[in-house]
């Protein structure tokens, strides 16, 4: 249940917050400056409703510590008062609040408030989430771009290419079952399911042309790493994972990599020849 820590100095307070609450939400009560940056260590609340009015540590300095420290800075802190100056709520937003009410308390507001600032928390907390987790994926990529050309340095050239074709094969396998929901049946269609599934790797690569016996495709963005830590080898890779894609649609293709980042070209230029247009 999602946790609210209301924070006030005099107990009746806390009472009349509490009883507007309890029934949708976890309430965690603390009546002191003290308590609350204790309870927000402790209990770690999805959301603070804090008095400033309050004896040794004040409401403005309870807030300032809680957007000072990098694991609650996201807590919205609702701050609410008996004051009505303007001054005040200047107070209250420098010291870091996210919203304020004042005494008394409207319960339809203050339920508005609270259901909007959680809300907003949530979008934030899942782009942390997404944040995160594109990172993480960056990481395995970047070190899987650094393991596999040391491993294959130890394999002989016969079997590094059977290698590359498993690999391909896997990589290709999951990506289209997940992203590519029609078979594409032309040579535009397969160079945009590659180029999509690519991408999706990390790449920039765009369909440049297409005819009934090749296509072409380009690339600006290496899906293996940046310019100069790339490893050439990696370009096998992609080369093996165009041909599994065109295999899906034609019976008889042949791949060639004209340029590629990694020797320094600047771009990548693919070309896959189909049917008879198709090299031996």
């Amino acid at each position: 249940m999602t946790k609210v820590l209301v924070v006030d100095d005099e107990p009746v307070n806390v009472k009349l917050i509490t009883a507007n609450l309890e029934n949708d939400y976890e309430i965690i009560p603390a009546y002191s400056g003290k308590e609350a940056l204790e309870k927000i260590k402790s209990e770690n609340p999805d959301i603070v409703l804090l008095d400033i009015m309050m004896p040794e540590i004040n409401g403005y300095e309870v807030c300032k510590k809680i957007k000072q420290q990098g694991t609650t800075r996201f807590i919205p802190v609702v701050m609410i008062t008996a004051l009505s100056e303007l001054d005040d709520k200047i107070k209250a937003i420098e010291a870091g609040a996210d919203d304020f009410l004042t005494k008394p308390i409207s319960r339809l507001e203050l339920i508005t408030r609270i259901k909007s600032l959680l809300k907003a928390k949530e979008f934030h907390d899942q782009l942390i989430k997404s944040k995160e987790k594109i990172e993480a994926q960056n990481d395995f990529k970047t070190i899987m771009a650094n393991i596999l050309p040391l491993l294959l340095q130890y394999i002989p050239p016969d079997k590094k290419i059977e290698i590359m074709r498993g690999m391909s094969k896997q990589v290709e396998i999951v990506i289209w079952q997940k992203y590519i929901r029609d078979l594409p049946t032309t040579t535009k269609q397969t160079a945009d399911a590659s180029c999509s599934i690519m991408n999706r790797l990390g790449g920039c690569f765009l369909t440049e042309n297409a005819n009934e016996k090749k296509y072409t495709v380009i690339n600006n963005k290496c899906p293996w790493g940046d310019y100069g830590n790339i490893n050439p080898v990696l370009c096998m890779l992609t080369k093996a994972i165009f041909a599994r894609i065109g295999i899906r649609v034609f019976k008889n293709i042949s791949v060639d990599v004209k340029k590629t980042i990694a020797g320094g070209d600047g771009h990548c230029v693919v070309e896959v020849f189909v049917g008879e247009g198709a090299k031996v």
